[in-house]
């Protein structure tokens, strides 16, 4: 299917696991470039490798590292 995505940006919150993570790989498959975020920086950088496998360019997802529940993150 092709939703017309490529290189729109996309940032995914709790993109480390379940449907955030599910959520990135769709839209990086789509050609979206996509940015992670999540609290544990060990997943976080195992769903940043997966979802660059998954869409065959790593170079199109970044991963950061935040807690968007505070003024911090």
């Amino acid at each position: 299917m092709n939703l017309e995505l490529t290189d729109k940006i996309a940032i995914i919150t709790g993109s480390s696991r379940g449907l955030g993570l599910a959520s990135a790989t769709a839209l990086a498959r789509e050609g979206c470039r996509v940015a992670l975020c999540a609290r544990t920086p060990g997943r976080l950088a195992e769903a940043e490798a997966e979802v660059g496998s998954a869409c065959g360019d790593p170079a199109r997802v970044f991963a950061v590292q935040a807690d968007v529940a505070t003024a911090e993150g």
